[in-house]
């Protein structure tokens, strides 16, 4: 399993196009071979004196902090994918990004503990 997460700064305006355009972006992953796209809207994001979301980000008081995380079934899986995207411009359609996309922080994750929990 490989984990990429994302943290996304996006304007509370554009939750609406924002779900549209992560449900079109999630079923391009998947068929690339992704196997879970799992995303969160801040509801509770303190500030911190030195270091918080918002500050990571940049966001300003009119934007929310997106958390996405993508499953994957290995890193290799995520570089191969990434590569055939790249070559076959899979993400041409979605043209009409709602955030500011050089704000965004992603990294590549290993697992190395879980617990599992039905909710």
């Amino acid at each position: 399993m490989y984990i990429v997460v994302m943290t996304i700064p996006v304007p509370h305006t554009k939750k609406k196009a924002y779900k549209k355009w992560t449900e079109n972006s999630a079923e391009i992953l998947q068929r690339y071979g992704c196997l879970r796209v799992e995303e969160v809207w801040g509801d509770w994001i303190p500030k911190g004196n030195f270091t918080d979301f918002n500050k990571a980000v940049q966001a300003n008081s009119e934007e929310s902090i997106v958390v996405q995380w993508q499953y994957w079934p290995s890193k290799n899986a995520l570089l191969e994918a990434e590569e055939r995207m790249k070559e076959e411009n899979a993400f041409a359609v979605e043209s009409d990004v709602p955030f500011e996309g050089k704000r965004l922080i992603v990294g590549g994750f290993k697992p190395f503990f879980t617990t599992r929990t039905d909710y």
